[in-house]
């Protein structure tokens, strides 16, 4: 059997016989190192502990280096390079579940009055291309989120308000023109994300409406934009020249 340890002869003052702490592994001897707080003759370890250990006053342990921090921010040449960890006030920098944001985009019809019929398009004079934007839904391109609300705001007050559908779309798709009749092709049905109705309530001045609790979840493909068109759902006559109808998504980004 291996035989630990070894005596060897003492140079100066001293022991005459001075034992090495060795591990004898195939004759070769590694040498045992003591991890201690650096007090002479200490036994008392430095941050080693049995599972399950109970604390104890003067307990030693090493010092995690972190670096403060009061806006995280990357601090590293590029991604892949190690990085200290950021706190503040004493707490640790984490990313949380989700990251609520709230977006908006304003639609602001042609200078006319004309009614629309059922199923038709609500667009901008000149469509826009791609869709209407929802700009920076997800963190980043590519990436995802859940739609939890949406509020609509229509600066007019008419008497019958607009109804209509709200078609979220996870990359570009072909505009359509304002008051013509709402089509998308098969491909692009494929890329719908969410059809979400809305009626909208007089509030005095303007019509609005709210749907809570969407859950939809999205994933955005090549950008980190939604794109969406509006399909009218009544016969709704316009009581105002080139109106503005305000779209808002709050969203919870979850990479």
């Amino acid at each position: 059997m291996a035989a630990d340890n070894v005596t060897i002869p003492a140079t100066g003052s001293g022991s005459a016989t001075p034992i090495v702490a060795t591990d004898d592994v195939s004759t070769a001897h590694y040498q045992r190192m003591k991890i201690s707080n650096g007090e002479a003759d200490s036994a008392i370890h430095l941050g080693v502990y049995a599972e399950d250990e109970a604390h104890a006053d003067g307990d030693t342990g090493i010092v995690a280096l972190v670096q403060r921090s009061d806006t995280p921010a990357n601090r590293s040449g590029t991604d892949l390079d190690y990085e200290m960890l950021q706190v503040s006030g004493g707490k640790l920098w984490v990313a949380p579940l989700g990251f609520p944001v709230t977006v908006a985009t304003d639609v602001t019809r042609p200078a006319n009055t004309t009614t629309y019929t059922i199923n038709d398009a609500l667009a901008d004079t000149t469509p826009t291309t791609g869709g209407f934007t929802f700009t920076s839904a997800a963190r980043k391109s590519g990436g995802s989120g859940v739609i939890t609300d949406m509020l609509v705001s229509f600066e007019e007050d008419a008497a019958t308000p607009l109804q209509g559908e709200l078609h979220i779309f996870d990359r570009a798709v072909t505009a359509i023109t304002d008051n013509a009749a709402f089509a998308i092709s098969d491909a692009e049905a494929k890329t719908l994300l969410a059809i979400i109705p809305f009626t909208l309530t007089d509030n005095g001045n303007q019509g609005v409406f709210q749907a809570q609790n969407l859950d939809i979840m999205f994933t955005c493909s090549g950008t980190a934009n939604l794109r969406f068109l509006i399909k009218v759902k009544n016969a709704y006559v316009p009581t105002t020249n080139s109106s503005v109808i305000t779209f808002t998504l709050k969203i919870l980004q979850i990479d």
